[in-house]
């Protein structure tokens, strides 16, 4: 069976043409022409192409090959987008998909226990592990003065005031 990873968001229509106005969750250009993705629509993966994707503001105006009508694509607001495993692309050293860091249990450099990655936030000044921990979150900036190690668990340099709730 297929392993699929989430790339995006189709946020709302644009236009009579069949323009989605779609928010990325990927650093690449994931949404370039002739490139498939997936509609995760009514418990399904519908199979798309795009053939046409332009700058909108901090998201994307796409469309898709045969859906060139806005009575074909409304049904889809608020559907997220996915890639197969087989799309993802091979990253550099000490860079990871998001998606590989979810659920990853985090320590401290004593390999105390301090919770579990939830979520990633990827806000201007860099992205940041949402930790939940004992009923409570917190946010951890993923920089090196931070993150001393990313493996099979994520280890981080427990400074004071870091794992203050947020």
């Amino acid at each position: 069976m297929a392993k699929y990873y989430r790339c995006g968001k189709i946020l709302t229509t644009h236009g009579l043409k069949g323009d989605l106005k779609i928010q990325s969750f990927s650093d690449f250009d994931r949404f370039e022409p002739n490139r498939k993705v997936y509609i995760f629509h009514q418990e399904q993966y519908v199979e798309v192409t795009i053939v046409r994707s332009v700058p909108f503001g901090k998201n994307l105006l796409v469309r898709f090959q045969g859906m060139e009508d806005i009575n074909l694509v409304e049904k889809y607001h608020g559907d997220e987008l996915y890639i197969e495993e087989s799309q993802r692309e091979d990253l550099p050293e000490n860079e990871y998909y998001y998606s590989d860091l979810i659920g990853k249990k985090v320590y401290n450099e004593h390999r105390e226990f301090r919770g579990v990655v939830s979520e990633i936030r990827s806000l201007p000044a860099c992205d940041y592990l949402y930790v939940s921990y004992q009923g409570k979150n917190y946010y951890i900036p993923f920089l090196d003065e931070f993150i001393t190690e990313v493996s099979e668990d994520i280890e981080i340099c427990e400074l004071e005031g870091l794992m203050n709730e947020n």
